[in-house]
């Protein structure tokens, strides 16, 4: 049954069961994988991203095989990649190019990209010193939020019935320059947009509650919500 799953999914399904065993090669090769399936269907700076974690963990084991595969999803090789200094392999797996940059939330969320989880292909808004708001979308968002967002887009695909996969596809990470704000915005079915607001302290108790949310019922789907730590739940403030 799984062959007949999009790569991406059958990826990520064995990122999954690599992590369970703990065997860091094939969660290095999965990385590899889901990276480059990402790329395949246009999802270039999840791909990007993944692919770089991938590059880390592979150079980190000894695993030149993968290492190289990974490199030549981001259009590099091995040869080049160990021709740079310690400095610039650094700057090569930190990246920097998965995310968007937008003079405001509502900018952020009325351009194309942000409905289609794509960035342009050019550089579009530079940054200046004016205040910004960068966009990470869906796997990315794992950069700023670690394993969370994982473990929320596949219980998140379990409640629409889709692949965590694309699940992810439906999370877009608006990180507010000034005063620090992040939302985690979930587009669900319908074209509804479903926001949470994370607090400054965003600790396991408020990741679970998020985890457990189920964003498809009324008063949920669609609202914005607040974390209240004195009660332990997500609380709708535009219902």
């Amino acid at each position: 049954m799984t062959a007949h799953l999009p790569p991406a999914d059958l990826a990520t399904d064995a990122l999954a069961r690599a992590r369970e065993t703990g065997d860091r090669r094939k969660e290095a090769q999965a990385l590899c994988d889901l990276g480059t399936a990402l790329m395949g269907t246009g999802r270039t700076s999840e791909g990007r991203y993944l692919s770089r974690r991938a590059v880390g963990l592979a150079e980190q084991l000894g695993e030149r095989q993968i290492e190289e595969a990974a490199l030549g999803t981001l259009g590099h090789s091995l040869a080049q990649f160990e021709e740079l200094g310690e400095r610039w392999r650094a700057v090569l797996l930190e990246g920097g190019d998965e995310t968007e940059h937008f003079p405001s939330l509502a900018a952020a969320r009325s351009d194309e990209s942000y409905r289609t989880g794509r960035r342009h292909s050019d550089d579009g808004f530079r940054l200046t010193e004016s205040v910004v708001v960068e966009v990470a979308f869906g796997f990315v968002a794992v950069k700023f939020l670690g394993p969370f967002v994982e473990t929320f887009a596949t219980k998140l695909g379990e409640r629409l019935g889709e692949s965590a996969v694309a699940a992810a596809g439906r999370l877009r990470l608006l990180w507010s320059h000034r005063g620090g704000r992040r939302n985690l915005d979930v587009l669900t079915p319908g074209a509804q947009r479903t926001t949470l607001v994370l607090p400054e302290d965003f600790d396991d108790a408020a990741r679970l509650a998020a985890i457990e949310l189920d964003i498809s019922v009324d008063g949920v789907r669609g609202a914005e919500l607040h974390w209240d730590a004195a009660t332990g739940t997500w609380v709708p403030v535009n219902t």
